[in-house]
């Protein structure tokens, strides 16, 4: 595509701060602030027209992930089926190197360059469907829920080892909290399940997921939501890239030979989900099972085959998706 105009945007709960450069014109940049709503995107698109007579197929804007606060916008540009490009913050902030100072309009200019400089990297961002994005924000909800209910346990558990004249009163009102926090998760959880059964196609993919060993309903719901049901990864490195399980070499000439190892970025959520599927897999005899003792019993760091395992759930994920039909073990191939 051929874009003339190339708009950073960085977000805030409040605001957005919008530079534009030209193609044909790179030392120069423009900015404006504007609210962070509706009413304050469409005065964006009128300030964009003082720029030329700029089609919007000529236009690629770029701003980074910072969920809930990007959803307004995305939903705005989807809606006038701009080109829009949602790039991951950490990807932005390597691409610039040293940096001295920060403030909004600083990094929207940041934004901007590298919307310019990477353009034919740009991958084009598509909204999720309703179901989806119902899904994602009740996630985000219950994981809200779930970290205030283990908070207050951890609470109650060291109040009842200090033990002082205060610690009933405290595990009182802890435990009423408790249980309040735990109906909303199931109705929450609820919910959920009722958003996947009236969707056919979520459903039967909700369905195939589950049949793979060791993952369970939270693990197929958080897979479904981040590969927008398998729209976003059509291969099962890229989505291991993405949970940070995928293992990567570190060499150079003859004289470095590091560890294969697995990157520290990533997606922590269903990273740490993927690790109790598999911990889950070598409870009970299986194909994993098996795998994981013949590794042991040839010496081999347990927790290297744990990220083993991982990366063959994703890949079994992925399969029975791309087959539709759901996961058979091969005790056989293990062995």
């Amino acid at each position: 595509m051929n874009y003339k105009l190339f708009v950073g945007i960085d977000q805030s709960k409040l605001t957005i701060d919008v530079v534009v450069i030209r193609k044909d014109q790179h030392d120069c940049c423009e900015h404006q602030q504007f609210e962070n709503n509706k009413k304050g995107f469409c005065s964006m698109m009128k300030w964009m027209r003082s720029f030329g007579d700029f089609s919007l197929e000529e236009i690629l804007f770029c701003a980074e992930h910072t969920g809930i606060y990007s959803l307004r916008l995305s939903v705005f540009l989807n809606e006038l089926k701009a080109n829009f490009w949602l790039e991951n913050a950490l990807q932005i902030k390597r691409s610039v190197g040293l940096k001295r100072g920060k403030n909004d309009k600083a990094d929207a200019k940041v934004i901007a360059e590298y919307c310019l400089v990477h353009r034919h990297k740009a991958k084009l961002f598509t909204l999720p469907a309703k179901p989806l994005l119902a899904l994602k924000q009740l996630l985000s909800q219950r994981e809200r829920l779930v970290k205030m209910q283990s908070s207050l346990k951890s609470t109650s558990k060291e109040t009842k080892e200090f033990g002082s004249d205060e610690t009933g009163v405290v595990n009182k009102t802890s435990t009423s909290v408790i249980r309040t926090l735990a109906k909303n998760i199931e109705i929450l959880n609820g919910k959920m399940l009722e958003i996947v059964k009236e969707d056919e196609d979520l459903n039967e993919k909700f369905n195939l997921v589950q049949s793979v060993h060791g993952v369970g309903k939270q693990t197929a719901l958080f897979v479904l939501v981040y590969t927008n049901a398998f729209s976003s990864f059509d291969d099962p490195r890229k989505f291991s890239c993405y949970c940070g399980i995928a293992p990567f070499e570190y060499s150079s000439g003859t004289s470095i030979r590091g560890k294969t190892r697995i990157s520290h970025f990533g997606n922590r959520k269903l990273k740490s989900l993927l690790t109790m599927c598999a911990l889950n897999t070598i409870k009970k005899e299986n194909e994993f099972k098996l795998y994981y003792d013949r590794r042991i019993s040839e010496g081999k760091s347990p927790m290297s085959t744990i990220n083993i395992l991982r990366n063959k759930l994703v890949s079994r994920i992925f399969a029975t998706i791309k087959r539709g039909t759901p996961y058979l073990p091969n005790l056989a191939k293990a062995a």
